[in-house]
């Protein structure tokens, strides 16, 4: 530890996290002083674009920088250009249609790895241009942390993480990814950030990370990450199914899945209806995708895995085991504290 951080130690230091919910921002906060938690708050601040914080969560975070010593910012991306690969090199990119210059990436175990574009981080900066941003997390860095923190088995495990607006998937065999996909789960929003982005060629890579991270300061036994953002969904890789190898997936026939699989929703839950519906087809149509593309080393899953920030019913649940004939396990978290730790653990105080 340098002198510097020997110091800080011993004064306040407050982890923030801002999560954008479909209405609204989430600020949650750890302080922690000499090694030990002070306290921990969370705020809701109302939101009308994906484009500005809003002042009154920007003079939020300026208090918070008069009233403390040290303050760090994390952002939890929500874009949809995000994504991850098994592979590290540029031709792994390559069979994924994926445009190395366009992406700034991180490499997981020399294996695999996340991603995002410079257009999003650029993005994500802007947003925070009036106060300061020091991380931006991928929802997949946030998985795997977690399964880290879950001391996996090395069985094969499908995980999907569960936000108001969005959903990742990732399979992977112990602590190597396999298969990497986001999906946004609302109707109402943009595929990507930003309002200019059909010239990829005009984001400047130089604009992406600097003064944010530094990308190649991951340590694997800690399980720390640095931030990122997104890129091209992997909905736009060349599929090449094979649809002769119906041993695994043959009863899983997609327009059999419908509404009667759930009870009967009331009027106030029919939007959460909709949406594990919408849920239940992104799984099934990744884990098809996965069986039958041969970019992938595709092998049983033997489990599902949810980490669940927003709401999952049993309905849901119930609808996974039967129909995909898995077993499921649940995992409730708190999003905002979640993001709070996965940036106390890159400042290794």
């Amino acid at each position: 530890m340098s002198l510097n951080k020997a110091v800080q130690k011993y004064f306040s230091n407050v982890f923030v996290s801002v999560i954008r919910y479909s209405s609204e921002w989430q600020l949650y906060a750890k302080v922690i002083k000499n090694g030990a938690l002070v306290k921990k708050f969370s705020k809701v601040f109302p939101s009308e674009s994906d484009e500005v914080l809003g002042k009154d969560l920007e003079n939020y975070i300026d208090e918070l920088y008069d009233g403390y010593h040290f303050v760090y910012v994390a952002f939890f991306l929500n874009s949809m250009g995000q994504g991850a690969l098994k592979g590290i090199s540029n031709a792994d990119f390559e069979k994924n249609s994926i445009d190395i210059k366009n992406v700034t990436s991180l490499k997981f175990e020399d294996k695999f790895s996340i991603y995002a574009s410079y257009i999003d981080i650029n993005w994500a900066r802007n947003i925070f241009k009036n106060v300061g941003l020091d991380f931006i997390f991928s929802p997949f860095c946030l998985t795997y942390n977690l399964l880290l923190n879950n001391a996996t088995s090395q069985t094969r495990a499908l995980y999907l993480l569960n936000h108001e607006d969005f959903i990742s998937i990732s399979v992977y065999e112990g602590k190597e990814l396999l298969f990497g996909s986001f999906f946004k789960t609302s109707t109402n929003e943009n595929l990507v950030a930003g309002e200019e982005i059909d010239n990829w060629d005009e984001a400047e890579d130089e604009k992406g990370v600097s003064n944010l991270i530094e990308l190649d300061s991951i340590e694997e036994d800690s399980g720390e990450f640095s931030s990122l953002e997104d890129l091209d969904d992997l909905n736009d890789l060349d599929s090449s199914q094979n649809e002769a190898s119906e041993a695994t997936f043959s009863d899983l026939d997609e327009e059999e899945k419908t509404l009667g699989h759930f009870s009967t929703p009331d009027e106030s839950s029919l939007e959460l209806f909709g949406r594990e519906l919408l849920v239940y087809k992104y799984l099934f149509s990744s884990i098809k995708e996965f069986y039958h593309n041969d970019l992938y080393e595709s092998d049983f899953i033997e489990k599902i895995v949810i980490f669940d920030g927003y709401e999952v019913s049993s309905d849901l649940i119930e609808l996974i085991e039967n129909e995909l004939m898995m077993d499921i396990e649940l995992h409730k978290i708190d999003l905002g504290e979640s993001i709070c730790d996965m940036a106390m653990k890159e400042i290794k105080l």
